[in-house]
């Protein structure tokens, strides 16, 4: 799938999110990349065999208070993963739906076990 397509099906997914959350959504860019770096993999402790479909990158709004870090929070989607996962244009858009909301709710202060019980693990 080309990148301008995938990115399409992303900012769909962005624009589904319920306006109370996407009202609040300031300082952070949602972008796309081919898959994580080494790095990320690493600060995040995981392995190369891992797989991640997107990452939050940031400091969550409850950690802020007033303060707003002068660099945008980063919530980055994984292409290939997400494809190679997929069995099904349907099956990927849902899974880039599923993982914009797992990162963004990351940004809203949500842990992955929270995500988890909400489903959206």
């Amino acid at each position: 799938m080309s990148r301008d397509i995938f990115e399409d099906i992303v900012r769909d997914a962005i624009a589904s999110l319920p306006e109370q959350f996407l009202s609040k959504m300031e300082n952070v860019s949602i972008i796309v990349a081919d898959r994580a770096t080494p790095q990320q993999m690493a600060e995040n402790g995981l392995t190369p065999h891992d797989v991640l479909f997107g990452l939050y990158e940031g400091i969550p709004l409850p950690e802020r208070g007033s303060y707003i870090p002068p660099l945008p929070d980063v919530i980055t989607i994984f292409q290939t993963p997400i494809e190679r996962a997929s069995e099904s244009m349907e099956d990927l858009e849902h899974q880039v739906v599923t993982t914009v909301r797992h990162e963004v709710a990351h940004y809203f202060g949500f842990s992955d076990h929270e995500l988890d019980k909400m489903g959206l693990g």
